[in-house]
Parts: structure tokens; C-alpha cells; sequence
């Protein structure tokens, strides 16, 4: 479903630069009204699982249900612009980079207002022989995106040696393990013993954004060039951002 609404919404623009991949997407006509709503429930699936919500409204109804998710969802404007660019890169990664995001780490945060540490997103794929590969994502959400942000998502994404952070594997292992998914567990945690020696890893720089991003994520690929990573460089432009997370959000 979640792939269906990104389809429906979002028209996408894309290019090689040199070795690296660029996508800047849009919103298409008139699609958001008719998408709202799916939207909304795709974002509220990323703080609450749906079986817990469907066992909730079994047990406690609708509006009782509606009343507990609200405790989830962040209320400074902040955090609503960073959560919603984390789902929407998460999103993305799945249904345009072949990827699975195991775990929907927002459902994990200690408050709703709170940022959570670590990589903004670890995707994951099959590679040859079937040995997985990574995806190590950063997400920045800005109603105006500048040449400063791109350089602080670009910092994190070559830090640890351009690999994922230790903590961030490990937490979705354990977060398998409780789910009864010890094979793939078991697969990251063997990554994480021979510290990701071996193992492809790509980037993703995700932009969320009130101005065009192509001419920034273009020229920071460019400037990628000699990097030994592939990177992705993925920007939704939408042009009254502030508003736009606000519909989302508030509604819910």
C-alpha cells in the first residue's frame, strides 16, 4: 500500500551522476487530497504497529485508540519536519532502492518530542551469494535546504569509516530476535562481529525540502566522485514544507 501512495503522489525525475544516483521528486497534480489520508495512516504506522492498533480498536474503540496514538506523535514542529523526512526515506528506500527497512524505528523513541540516535536508517538487501548488503541512510528535513545541511548529512554518512554504526545494526537484531526473525538477526550480528569487513555498503542522502534540492544533491554527487561508496541522493521538494507537515500531522 505504502508503495502505491508514493507512486500516486510523487513523480520523479532522475540521473546518473558518474557512479552515483540522483532522484528528485514532486508532487504530482492534485495528487495530494486524494492521498491525504493514506499518508496519514502510513505515518502513523511508523510510531504505532498496526496490529497493536488493530487489537486496540477491538478492545477499546476508535476514539479511544485515536486518543493513545496521539501520545505518540511529536508536537514541536521540529521533530514532526525530522520524523516525517525519516519516513519518507524509509519509504523511498524500500520502493525505489530494492531495500527492506527491518525495523520502523520510530516506534522505539523514549519521548515524542525526542530525537532518536544513531543512523537515520539502515536498509538492506541480498547481494551476490546471497550475502546481505547495507544501505546507511541520512535524512534532513528543511523548509529551506541549504549547502550547510547537505554537509552535515554527508559528515554522517562518512563517519564510522562510511559504515553502519555498530549500535544502530545491533538494535535491529534485537529488535528481530524479540520478533521471532532470528535468521536475518543472526545475519547482522555476524556483520557487526567481523565489523562490516566485506560487506557492500551504500548511502543514501535523503532531502526533504520547501526549495528545488536538485542543484545541491547534483554537486555534492558530483563531489562524491572519488568516494568508495555508491551514494543515492534522493530530494522531495515540496513547496510550502511547513505547511504541508502540518496536514499530515494534525489531522491524525
Amino acid at each position: 500500500m505504502s508503495g502505491q501512495i508514493l507512486d500516486q503522489w510523487l513523480t520523479a525525475k532522475k540521473a546518473d551522476v558518474g557512479r552515483h544516483a540522483l532522484s528528485v521528486m514532486a508532487e504530482a497534480n492534485g495528487a495530494r487530497v486524494k492521498i491525504l489520508d493514506d499518508l496519514r495512516l502510513m505515518v502513523q504506522d511508523h510510531y504505532v504497529a498496526p496490529d497493536v492498533t488493530a487489537k486496540r480498536i477491538a478492545e477499546l474503540g476508535a476514539p479511544q485508540t485515536a486518543e493513545l496514538l496521539r501520545e505518540h506523535l511529536p508536537k514541536s514542529k521540529k521533530i514532526r519536519s525530522g520524523d516525517l523526512g525519516e519516513i519518507l526515506a524509509t519509504e523511498i528506500a524500500e520502493r525505489h532502492l530494492g531495500c527492506i527497512v527491518p525495523i520502523r524505528r520510530l516506534r522505539w523513541k523514549d519521548g515524542r518530542d525526542m530525537a532518536l540516535r544513531g543512523d537515520d536508517l539502515v536498509g538492506l538487501r541480498q547481494g551476490r551469494k546471497r550475502k546481505i548488503q547495507f544501505l546507511k541512510g541520512e535524512s534532513k528535513s528543511r523548509a529551506q535546504l541549504a549547502q550547510d545541511v547537505i554537509d552535515e548529512a554527508a559528515n554522517a554518512l562518512d563517519r564510522d569509516i562510511g559504515r553502519p554504526t555498530r549500535h544502530s545494526v545491533l538494535f535491529i537484531a534485537e529488535r528481530l530476535r524479540e520478533q521471532g526473525e532470528d535468521d536475518l538477526a543472526r545475519e547482522l550480528e555476524q556483520a557487526v562481529l567481523q565489523s562490516f569487513q566485506g560487506y557492500t555498503v551504500e548511502h543514501l542522502l535523503f532531502a526533504l525540502s520547501g526549495n528545488n534540492p536538485e542543484s545541491l544533491l547534483s554537486q555534492h554527487l558530483k563531489e562524491c566522485e572519488k568516494k568508495k561508496r555508491r551514494r543515492h541522493a534522493v530530494g522531495v521538494h515540496i513547496s510550502d514544507h511547513a505547511a504541508f507537515i502540518a496536514e499530515v500531522f494534525e489531522a491524525s
